[in-house]
C-alpha cells in the first residue's frame, strides 16, 4: 500500500459531504476512481486508453491489438469495438483484459475503477448485455487470453466529437488511465483542438505513445511527430507509425503500427505496437509515473478549487458586511432615540438613595407611601365611583421599549432597505459567488416574487426582542457610571439629592393638581402621568446636573443594544436563507481549505 494510501482516503472522506459543488465532484472522482485504486496495492497492472479525434483509427487498432495481430496486411479481427470507415462508431468505453486480471479486478473492489458491464458479440462490436443505465465509467468489458495478464486496454469514443456525451465518456477514461496510446492521422496531428485537448491532459507528465496513422513515408511521420510533441510540451514514450491501407478502412485488414526505424525511443525502434505493448515497456516506471501525474494533478485541481472556494466566500462575505455595515448604522441610530429611561432612572435613584441624610430617607419613605396611597386612591374612584375598570398592571419596560423600538426602526426602514438593496446589486453584479448565496440573492430581490421593503421591515421587527437579563446589565452599567461621576466630583451631590427629593414628591403634587381641577375624575390619570412627568423631569435633570452620566448611559446602551437589533435588521433584510446559505459558505471554504491543505503536506513528502 502506498503511504499516500491514508492520506487520500481522508481527503475523500472530507470532500464527500461537499460533492454537489462542481469543483469538489471532479476530485472525489478522481480519488474514488483514479488514486486510491492505485495506491491500494494488489495488483499491479497498467490501464493502456485509446484516444484520438474523429476517423484516426483507434478501434480498428484496438481490434488488432486485442487479437494479437502483429504484421502489417494482416486479417482484420473480429470486430471488438464499433469501427466504421467513416468513424464516430464508438459511443461506449469498451475494454478487453486476460481473464485472469478480470477476475482479480472484480474480486477486489478496491482496484476497480471503472464499474464493469457484462458484454457480448455483435455484428457490430460487443454490445451490453443487459439494459444497465449509460454511465461514463460503465466498461463493456470482453476476456482476451492473448492480452498480457498485467494489461487492461480500452477504447474511447472521439473527443472531438460534436457529441457532448461521447466527450464525457472520454473523459472518463482519462481520469483514470496509466498510458494513453493518442492516434492520429496526417490530416489531424496539428488540429487545434486535438492539440489543446493533449496538452491539458498530459501536462502534468503522465505516459502517452503516439501512433501515427496513414504514414506516408517515415521522414514525414517523424517531422508531423516532432511537431506534436513541440505543440503538447510533452515527449512521447514511443512512436509508431502505420502507412495508409485502403483495407483497413474497408475493414479487410488489421490495423497495425510498426516503430520508426531511428526512433529516440529503443522501446519503438522497429519492433510492433502490439509487441511492445506485451512486453509493457518500462511498465514499473510508467506506472510510478502515472501516479506522480494523478498526484500532480489532484494537487493542482485542489490548488484551483481552494482559490476559488476562497474567492467565492471572501465575497459572500462581502455581501455579509455590507448588510451588516448598513443594518449597525440602523440599529445605533434606533438604540439611541428609543434608550430606556426606566433602568437608568432606577440605577440613579439608587445609587443616591444610599447616600442620603437621615432626614433625607425619612422623607422619601413618607414620599412613597403617599404616592402610593394616592394612586390606590385613584384606582378605588375609578372603579367604585366611576365604574370604570382599570387596564391591568402598567405596561412593563421590555414591552415599552420594544414599542419604541420599533416604530423608531419604521421611520427609518425605507432609507435603510433601499440603499442595501442599491449597495448590494452594485456589489454582486458579475461577481462569482458559492451557487446557493446566489440563489438566495436572486430569490429575494431579483424577479415578481421579490421581496418588498414592508415585507422585510416585518421580518425585522419579529426578530427584535428584548431580555430582562440585558436590561439589568444595562442597570448595572448605569449604576457605576452614577458612582464613579459621584465619586470623583465632591460638589453637586446635595444637589442631586435634592433633586431625588422633588422628583418622589412630583407625582404627589402633579396628582394633587389634576384630582382638584378635575373633581375626582382623572385621579388615575393624575398618578400615572405624574409619573411619566417624573420620569421626563429626572431625565432632564440628569441631563443637567450630570451630563456626563446620562451621555455615557446612552453610549452604553448603544453599544450593548445594537447588536441585537443589528441583527434583526440584517435578517430582515437578507433573509434566512441567504444568511444561512452565506454562513454555509464559508464553513464549506473552511473544510475544503483544511482538508487541500492536508492533502498538499501529505503528498509532497
Amino acid at each position: 500500500m502506498s503511504a499516500h494510501a491514508d492520506g487520500l482516503r481522508a481527503l475523500r472522506d472530507a470532500l464527500r459531504p461537499h460533492a454537489d459543488d462542481p469543483g469538489v465532484a471532479p476530485l472525489v472522482e478522481r480519488l474514488a476512481r483514479d488514486l486510491l485504486p492505485r495506491t491500494a496495492g494488489g495488483h499491479d497492472h497498467l490501464v493502456v486508453g485509446l484516444v484520438g479525434p474523429n476517423n484516426s483509427g483507434k478501434s480498428a487498432l484496438f481490434n488488432a491489438l486485442v487479437h494479437g495481430a502483429d504484421a502489417p496486411g494482416a486479417p482484420a479481427p473480429p470486430t471488438l469495438s464499433p469501427s466504421l470507415a467513416t468513424g464516430g462508431a464508438t459511443r461506449r468505453l469498451v475494454g478487453a483484459a486476460h481473464p485472469s486480471l478480470r477476475a482479480a479486478l472484480e474480486a477486489e473492489p478496491t482496484l476497480e475503477r471503472f464499474r464493469f458491464e457484462g458484454a457480448t458479440p455483435g455484428p457490430n462490436g460487443v454490445e451490453a448485455a443487459t439494459d444497465a443505465t449509460d454511465t461514463p465509467d460503465a466498461l463493456l468489458l470482453v476476456e482476451s487470453p492473448s492480452l498480457p495478464e498485467s494489461l487492461l486496454l480500452v477504447d474511447t469514443p472521439d473527443f472531438d466529437s460534436v457529441l457532448v456525451e461521447n466527450r464525457r465518456v472520454t473523459d472518463a477514461l482519462l481520469t483514470v488511465v496509466d498510458v494513453a496510446l493518442v492516434v492520429v492521422t496526417r490530416h489531424t496531428y496539428q488540429n487545434r483542438e486535438v492539440v489543446d485537448f493533449l496538452r491539458a491532459w498530459l501536462e502534468h507528465g503522465r505516459p502517452w505513445v503516439l501512433v501515427y496513422n496513414e504514414s506516408i513515408d517515415d521522414a514525414t511521420t517523424a517531422r508531423h511527430a516532432a511537431k506534436l510533441e513541440e505543440d503538447i510540451g510533452v515527449a512521447p514514450e514511443a512512436v509508431f507509425a502505420s502507412v495508409y491501407d485502403g483495407r483497413v478502412a474497408a475493414g479487410d485488414s488489421a490495423l497495425v503500427p510498426t516503430g520508426l526505424p531511428g526512433a529516440e525511443s529503443g522501446a519503438s525502434a522497429g519492433a510492433p505496437l502490439a509487441r511492445w505493448l506485451r512486453e509493457l515497456g518500462e511498465a514499473g516506471d510508467l506506472k510510478a509515473r502515472a501516479l506522480a501525474a494523478s498526484l500532480d494533478a489532484l494537487r493542482s485541481e485542489a490548488s484551483e478549487l481552494g482559490v476559488r472556494l476562497r474567492a467565492e466566500a471572501a465575497r459572500a462575505e462581502e455581501v455579509r458586511g455590507l448588510v451588516e455595515s448598513q443594518s449597525r448604522a440602523l440599529a445605533e441610530s434606533v438604540a439611541r432615540e428609543a434608550m430606556p429611561m426606566g433602568p437608568f432612572l432606577h440605577a440613579f435613584r439608587e445609587v443616591l438613595d444610599e447616600r442620603p441624610t437621615a432626614v433625607q430617607r425619612e422623607l422619601r419613605r413618607g414620599a412613597r407611601w403617599t404616592s402610593r396611597t394616592i394612586g390606590g386612591g385613584a384606582r378605588w374612584i375609578g372603579e367604585r365611583v366611576l365604574g370604570r375598570s382599570t387596564s391591568g398592571p402598567p405596561p412593563t419596560v421590555e414591552a415599552t421599549l420594544l414599542d419604541v423600538e420599533r416604530q423608531e426602526l419604521r421611520k427609518r426602514w425605507g432609507d435603510a432597505f433601499e440603499g442595501a438593496v442599491s449597495s448590494l446589486r452594485a456589489l454582486t453584479r458579475g461577481a462569482a459567488l458559492p451557487e446557493a448565496v446566489g440563489t438566495a440573492l436572486d430569490a429575494r430581490f431579483v424577479g415578481p416574487d421579490a421581496v418588498t421593503a414592508h415585507a422585510a421591515l416585518r421580518s425585522a421587527e419579529d426578530g427584535v426582542q428584548v431580555s430582562p437579563e440585558l436590561l439589568e446589565e444595562y442597570r448595572s452599567a448605569c449604576r457605576r457610571l452614577i458612582e464613579a461621576e459621584l465619586d470623583a466630583s465632591d460638589s453637586g451631590e446635595w444637589l442631586l439629592q435634592l433633586g431625588v427629593d422633588a422628583l418622589h414628591l412630583l407625582p404627589i403634587g402633579v396628582a394633587a393638581g389634576v384630582i382638584v381641577h378635575t373633581g375626582g375624575l382623572g385621579a388615575d390619570l393624575a398618578v400615572a402621568g405624574g409619573g411619566a412627568i417624573g420620569a421626563a423631569a429626572a431625565e432632564r435633570l440628569s441631563r443637567t446636573l450630570g451630563t456626563a452620566i446620562a451621555a455615557d448611559a446612552r453610549r452604553r446602551w448603544v453599544e450593548l443594544r445594537s447588536a441585537e437589533l443589528s441583527n434583526a435588521a440584517a435578517l430582515g433584510m437578507l433573509g434566512a436563507d441567504a444568511l444561512r446559505a452565506i454562513e454555509r459558505a464559508a464553513e464549506r471554504a473552511d473544510a475544503i481549505t483544511k482538508a487541500l491543505e492536508t492533502l498538499r503536506a501529505e503528498t509532497a513528502r
